[in-house]
C-alpha cells in the first residue's frame, strides 16, 4: 500500500482528491479539472485514459457497476469513485482512521450529483475561453453554512456550489454565487423552501459581515423534457415573486446547460 502511494504523481492526487470532492466524476470531468493543459485535446483524452486505467488498476479510483446514457453514453458512461485504495490513502491524508462504507447510488443521487460537476467543469471551461478567473469552486462538502436561527437553534446550509469569479485574472472585484441544481425530482413548494433558507441566513448577516456582501442565488433548473423544465422555471419564478419573503433581485433561474455559460458572462459584463 505505501509502495503504491509513494507512486503517486502530484496529478494523480488532485485527481483523487477531485473524485473525493465531487462524489462522482465522469472521464470527462476528470479531463476538463486535470489534462486541459495538453498540447490538443486528443493528446488530454489519451492521457486521461491511461491515467484513470493506471488508478483504476490499483483500486485507487473504482466505477459503478452501471452505466449512463444520453450524451454520457460510451466512454463517458463510466462514472467513477473512490475505492478501497483510495480511499485509506484519502484516510492516510487526513490522519483519520474512520472508515467510509462505500454505498452504490441511487439514479436519482446520481443524476444530480453528476449534474452539479457538470456546472462545476462547464464554470472552468467558460472562464477559461473567456479569460475569466475561477478564484473559488466549493462543492457541497466545503459550501455549506452554520448559522443559529431566529429561535436559536443551530442550521445548516447546503449549497450544491460556492464559486467565486473575477472578470480577469488579478482582479480585486469578485462576484460570489451559490449555485442549486434541479433536475425536476422535488415539489415546487420544497424548491421554494429552500430559497426561504436562503433568506433566513441573509438575515443573520454572517455573510455580508465576513465578505461585504451576500452571494447572487443561481438555480440551475432542468427535467426529463425540455417543455417541463421551461414550464417549471416559469412557475418558479411566478412562485418566488408572489412570496413576500423572498428579496428581490437575489436570485437568478437559468436553463441548466447554460447556467456555467451565464455565470461567467454576467462577471464578465456586469
Amino acid at each position: 500500500m505505501n509502495d503504491i502511494e509513494g507512486r503517486l504523481s502530484e496529478r494523480d492526487r488532485a485527481v483523487l482528491s477531485s473524485v473525493e470532492r465531487y462524489r462522482f466524476l465522469t472521464a470527462r470531468h476528470i479531463e476538463t479539472l486535470h489534462f486541459a493543459e495538453h498540447a490538443t485535446a486528443e493528446s488530454g483524452a489519451r492521457t486521461c485514459r491511461r491515467v484513470l486505467a493506471r488508478l483504476r488498476s490499483h483500486r485507487i479510483l473504482g466505477v459503478l457497476n452501471r452505466r449512463i446514457g444520453g450524451v454520457r453514453a460510451g466512454s463517458e458512461g463510466l462514472v467513477y469513485f473512490i475505492d478501497t485504495a483510495g480511499e485509506r490513502i484519502q484516510r492516510n491524508q487526513a490522519s483519520s482512521s474512520r472508515r467510509r462504507r462505500f454505498d452504490e447510488p441511487s439514479s436519482r443521487f446520481l443524476d444530480h450529483t453528476l449534474a452539479i460537476a457538470d456546472v462545476a467543469v462547464g464554470i472552468i471551461a467558460a472562464a477559461s475561453e473567456s479569460g475569466a478567473e475561477v478564484v473559488k469552486l466549493a462543492p457541497e462538502g466545503e459550501a455549506r453554512r452554520h448559522y443559529t436561527d431566529r429561535l436559536g437553534v443551530g442550521q445548516v446550509l447546503r449549497p450544491d456550489l460556492y464559486v467565486e469569479l473575477a472578470a480577469r485574472p488579478g482582479d480585486q472585484d469578485v462576484e460570489a454565487f451559490f449555485v442549486e441544481v434541479d433536475l425536476g425530482h422535488e415539489s415546487l413548494p420544497t424548491v421554494l423552501g429552500k430559497c426561504l433558507l436562503y433568506e433566513e441566513y441573509l438575515e443573520t448577516g454572517i455573510e455580508q459581515r465576513e465578505f461585504g456582501g451576500f452571494p447572487k442565488v443561481v438555480w440551475a433548473m432542468d427535467a426529463y423534457r425540455p417543455n417541463v423544465a421551461e414550464r417549471r422555471r416559469q412557475a418558479f419564478l411566478v412562485a418566488m415573486q408572489r412570496n413576500a419573503r423572498v428579496t428581490p433581485g437575489l436570485y437568478r433561474i437559468r436553463v441548466l446547460e447554460e447556467a456555467a455559460a451565464q455565470l461567467i458572462r454576467e462577471v464578465r459584463h456586469g
